[in-house]
């Protein structure tokens, strides 16, 4: 009798583990683009790959949620499941708007028809940019230049406004817009003593600089709500974002406004877990001071590696331009921070470094000096030590808007998701207006030079981040946003005394990179497809 119950219950518990264990399970395993690199305008495919991984066939009809940018577009259903092991695709159309696109797909949602064996793996998400078309859109021939933000937030995030207004140029480039760079305006403004406070100024140094349409903006709200639960040393925190932002497009040619537009954007998550070293380290690491009371000051008098150095200047004298220099204590110069900044009388700079030297190399621990520059001389220094080891862990309030560590912060998010919405409406509205500007360029008689792509170059160097150098720059006509192709080629011909490009047979095309950063005689670009390049590879400039 009890073998006969021991049989009974073991039965019982494999047959529970059997049914427990045979269940469907959802995937979105692919999602996919029709054309791959879609412009504005196009028909777009959307296939999305819904994968059975369960170990039971998913025998009732259920749907796939298509979300563009947080907003159902269309929610097609499989109508008869899917077996074990097998897949099926599913796809909408949409119609390509300019910007950044996150296309999110959801299967079995929100009705959660099929008992699943995982509940929680039932989306994919992609972003994506959708770029103007290069050959049949008037904004090709329309140059920009986007102005330092205001920030008007009152928040503690560093380095918002020249944060956001480089984070636009980087949107507006992936989406082939021609941007001018944030310090050659800046650079213009500094020559001919113009204010960048004063919108007539930008649009003159706009003017200047050859650009037809200007960007200027602020950051109206940044919220950041952080909630923590503390265990001792160690504590675990999640945080609530909020961004807002605006932005004016300004016609050079006339000084009129074009469009106004605006954009919000959220996120909420774990921020993570962590030892609070700030905790251990309290009685001896100190805290970061207004750096607005006076003269040149950095918050602290010693950062640890990797800590963002927060220097200011509350400018007493006459309203002017002022840089700052890096130096070593022994006086080897390092780097100039940023570019130089206008300030009024009474007003205050604020300049940030992530510590890093030419190169992005971090630098080691030990004495520097802060030097500021008013366009003739060094009117004020200050000292300051990196220490080894590593400071406290980086409140989100206190990340530099703009560095690749902000990028995946809650507050990253929700900034990038404010500017997807942002660069949106500023190219429809650059759209629009470019016919007009052509016009208006044409009637005032301003000489524009003709974009044409710069000469041939080739690879230099590959650098630890990723990035690509090509071995020519300014002096070649290269600008921030210039796409290359990178060739497979066989029987090369370089002129032996000047090492100039004479002759090549081009096998394929190994992949694309986009110009970010220009110099003299070199220019560093990242990739937009995946492959690997060799130095010495021909890079070939696309087609504008």
């Amino acid at each position: 009798m009890k073998r006969s119950i021991l049989f009974i219950g073991l039965s019982i518990v494999l047959l529970a583990t059997v049914l427990g264990v045979a269940t469907p399970d959802l995937i979105v395993s692919n999602i996919g683009l029709s054309p791959e690199n879609p412009v504005v305008g196009q028909m777009v495919t959307i296939t999305a790959t819904v994968e059975n991984i369960g170990t039971s066939d998913a025998q009732e009809r259920f749907s796939a949620r298509f979300l563009m940018d947080g907003i159902q577009v269309d929610a097609p259903s499989i109508p008869f499941g899917i077996d074990a092991g097998r897949s099926k695709d599913v796809s909408i159309n949409w119609q390509a708007i300019p910007g950044m696109h996150t296309i999110t797909v959801e299967v079995d949602q929100p009705f959660n028809r099929i008992s699943e064996a995982n509940e929680d793996n039932n989306s994919q998400t992609i972003t994506f940019p959708v770029s103007i078309d290069q050959t049949t859109s008037a904004l090709a021939h329309i140059k920009i230049a986007v102005a330092r933000f205001e920030d008007r937030s009152g928040s503690a995030l560093i380095n918002v406004g020249q944060g956001v207004a480089d984070e636009l140029i980087g949107h507006l480039v992936r989406s082939r817009v021609h941007v001018l760079e944030r310090s050659e305006l800046e650079a213009v403004m500094q020559e001919r003593g113009l204010n960048p406070a004063i919108q007539s100024d930008l649009i003159t140094a706009g003017q200047l600089l050859g650009a037809d349409l200007l960007v200027v903006g602020s950051v109206t709200k940044a919220n950041v709500q952080q909630q923590a639960v503390s265990l001792g040393f160690f504590s675990a925190s999640s945080a609530s974002v909020n961004i807002a932002m605006s932005a004016r497009l300004v016609n050079v040619y006339t000084s009129e406004i074009i469009d106004a537009v605006s954009a919000e954007g959220s996120a909420s998550g774990s921020t993570g877990f962590s030892i609070n070293i700030g905790k251990i380290l309290a009685g001896t690491q100190p805290t970061g001071a207004n750096v607005c009371v006076g003269g040149l000051r950095s918050d602290k008098s010693y950062y640890y590696v990797g800590e963002t150095i927060h220097l200011g200047y509350r400018n007493a004298g006459a309203a002017g331009w002022f840089g700052v220099e890096i130096d070593t204590i022994g006086g080897a110069f390092i780097k100039m921070l940023d570019s130089n900044q206008f300030i009024n009388n009474g007003a205050c700079g604020e300049w940030f470094w992530d510590q890093r030297g030419p190169g992005g190399v971090q630098l080691s621990p030990g004495l520097y000096i802060a030097k500021l520059w008013d366009g003739m001389s060094y009117v004020a220094t200050i000292n300051f030590q990196i220490r080894p080891g590593t400071g406290p862990v980086t409140p989100l309030s206190e990340i530099t808007v703009g560095s690749g560590q902000f990028d995946e912060t809650i507050v990253g998010k929700a900034t990038n998701s404010a500017l997807d919405q942002l660069v949106s409406r500023l190219i429809n509205s650059m759209e629009n207006a470019a016919p007009a500007i052509l016009a208006a360029r044409s009637a005032s008689g301003a000489a524009q030079a003709p974009m044409t792509a710069p000469r041939a170059a080739q690879v230099a160097a590959i650098l630890s981040d990723g990035r690509i150098a090509i071995n020519i720059g300014t002096d070649a006509g290269i600008h921030k946003g210039d796409f290359f192709q990178v060739l497979d080629t066989v029987n090369l011909v370089s002129d032996p005394v000047t090492g100039e490009i004479l002759s090549y047979d081009v096998i394929g095309v190994k992949g694309e990179i986009v110009i970010t950063d220009v110099r003299d005689r070199v220019s560093y670009a990242v990739r937009t497809s995946d492959f690997d390049p060799t130095i010495g590879d021909i890079a070939r400039p696309e087609s504008p």
